[in-house]
């Protein structure tokens, strides 16, 4: 990583789509290595047409996703799908996820957070599975 880090010019997209995996590829291996839990990637890369139909169906808030520049992935656990096939995030089951997400540096950013309320100590966040990189 210290490759692109050192660099004073603004990175390319390609640049920070390859940054973006190598924390990718770090989350995917601490669910399996540390919280012994397996995810699946279930929505990686979107066209704008695709965003727009997301919105459309309320499935997601902005035209401005990460999504599109192949720069946010959404995951399950593989044993929220297994139970009955349905996808039922409940954000504090992702807490120690997104947390470890948050803390690979401060351009990473876990839509688990979203909609928090500061006053509780429970992550109310309505999209825990998505994590994204704003670098």
């Amino acid at each position: 990583m210290g490759y692109l880090m050192k660099r004073k010019r603004k990175m390319t997209l390609r640049e920070r789509q390859a940054l973006f995996l190598i924390s990718d590829a770090k989350l995917v291996l601490y669910a399996e290595n540390v919280l012994k839990k397996r995810i699946v990637c279930i929505d990686w890369i979107r066209t704008k047409e695709q965003q727009k139909v997301m919105v459309l169906r309320k499935a997601s808030k902005t035209m401005k996703s990460k999504h599109i520049d192949g720069l946010a992935k959404d995951y399950a656990f593989v044993d929220d799908l297994l139970d009955d096939g349905k996808l039922n995030y409940d954000s504090n089951e992702y807490k120690a996820l997104g947390e470890f997400w948050e803390s690979l540096g401060p351009d990473h950013e876990w839509g688990g957070r979203w909609g928090d309320n500061p006053n509780t100590q429970n992550i109310e966040g309505w999209d825990a599975g998505h994590f994204q990189y704003n670098g």
